[in-house]
């Protein structure tokens, strides 16, 4: 059978034999496929979610801890301040773009108990921190 195309974007290897490691890749189709892939699309509805859930203080907690959750540390300020810059950018946009909202905010992962514009702006926010270098690639 063949394999499924994200793992062949992102150069898996074949599963009926062992490798010592895997060869790293970092391509413009990768960052293409974390933008516009259904996968991608769900993983950043299910992490927006968990970070409007979890109960913390303030944006700035959020975006420390999605921030946390997506490259294992904290955001120095120029990427906090970046991220809450691209955040407000988002709630700006999907406070009025009803279509492009509800296009953001469908299926089993989209948040309850916010307002879709608000977590349509998350998901925006949770797209960009995978599609991150540093997300795709451990070094």
């Amino acid at each position: 059978t063949a394999p499924d195309p994200n793992l062949v974007t992102f150069d898996c290897p074949d599963a009926s034999m062992s490798i010592q490691a895997r060869d790293r890749s970092n391509t413009p189709l990768q960052a293409l496929a974390s933008l516009q892939n259904e996968v991608f699309h769900e993983a950043a509805q299910a992490l927006a979610r968990r970070v409007l859930e979890t109960d913390l203080p303030s944006d700035e907690a959020r975006i420390d801890r999605v921030f946390a959750w997506t490259v294992g540390r904290a955001p120095d300020g120029d990427e906090r301040q970046v991220i809450g810059y691209l955040l407000a950018d988002a709630r700006e946009e999907y406070a009025t773009a009803e279509a492009e909202t509800a296009a953001l905010v469908v299926g089993d992962h989209a948040a309850t108990g916010v307002s879709a514009a608000e977590s349509a702006a998350w998901v925006a926010t949770a797209r960009i921190l995978l599609n991150l270098d540093e997300f795709l690639t451990r070094e």
